[in-house]
């Protein structure tokens, strides 16, 4: 079979299926089962197709079907203009976590501890943009670790990090420029109207935060104080109705002159503030 009706199979194949996109996945998805970069498939398209690759592409195609995000298929996702592994074990990076490293890539800070860090792409991203950095990245789980200290060995900064096994800041006792976190946000009552891309190939933990999305800066907030250095300063991503919440929660504990920081989409993202 030639190329161009294998794609035009597929994408066919993925739109009668409900998948919003399909010509698109249908390109990115034969390419990847090719081994060739989507701009080469263009340039082979009046050629023949192997069965091997036919059958590795069908089942590509199924878990696809199956709501499988793109980025699970491949086992990579772009972020920051790196492309990072990701797999099972970690939350897969959204484009709009790259408003954290907007907010803070202009104020270089010698000491960063990310609380959190599932597959390392904000810890690795700073490492890799700061010169002088030093970055200490927590996870609670230990497949997720592995997975950061893979892509800090890619890009080549694992000296600059330290990865430790930690329930938020358990295992921490030094202070720190800077605390930045993506923590869990949503709430379990919002279950039911979670895409199946995410609550089916996204790890539970890096998700949910309790029945009002909270709980994670309700363990976060009140210790933030005792592990950052004079002049310090604290970037949280949030869901974007929780900026009032979190926001309060930070005047409660002593923090002063916390902004609101919204993502390209117009939406808050992120909580910024420092101690007085």
């Amino acid at each position: 079979m030639k190329l161009k009706k294998v794609l035009t199979d597929s994408a066919i194949k993925l739109s009668k299926s409900g998948i919003e996109g399909g010509a698109r996945d249908a390109r990115i998805l034969t390419a990847y089962a090719l081994g060739i970069p989507i701009s080469d498939l263009s340039l082979k398209i009046n050629e023949q197709v192997s069965r091997k690759i036919i059958s590795k592409l069908e089942k590509l195609i199924n878990r696809r079907i199956e709501r499988e995000p793109i980025s699970k298929i491949l086992e990579r996702r772009e972020f920051w203009g790196r492309s990072f592994s990701i797999n099972e074990n970690v939350l897969d990076p959204r484009g709009d976590t790259e408003t954290l490293i907007d907010y803070v890539i202009e104020k270089p800070v010698k000491s960063v501890l990310e609380l959190g860090t599932g597959s390392g792409a904000i810890a690795v991203t700073l490492a890799c943009e700061w010169e002088e950095v030093n970055v200490t990245a927590i996870d609670i789980s230990a497949d997720a670790l592995l997975l950061a200290k893979i892509n800090a060995e890619k890009f080549n900064v694992q000296n600059k990090i330290q990865f430790l096994k930690s329930d938020w800041f358990e295992s921490i006792d030094d202070r720190f420029d800077l605390i930045i976190s993506n923590p869990p946000y949503i709430g379990l009552k919002e279950k039911e109207k979670i895409s199946d891309e995410v609550i089916n190939y996204d790890p539970e933990i890096a998700l949910f935060a309790g029945n009002e999305g909270l709980d994670a800066y309700k363990r976060i907030i009140p210790n933030l104080a005792k592990y950052l250095k004079p002049d310090g300063f604290v970037v949280l991503e949030i869901g974007a109705f929780q900026s009032n919440q979190v926001k309060n929660m930070m005047n409660a504990v002593g923090f002063v002159d916390t902004k609101i920081v919204k993502d390209l989409s117009g939406k808050d993202r992120l909580i910024a503030t420092k101690l007085d």
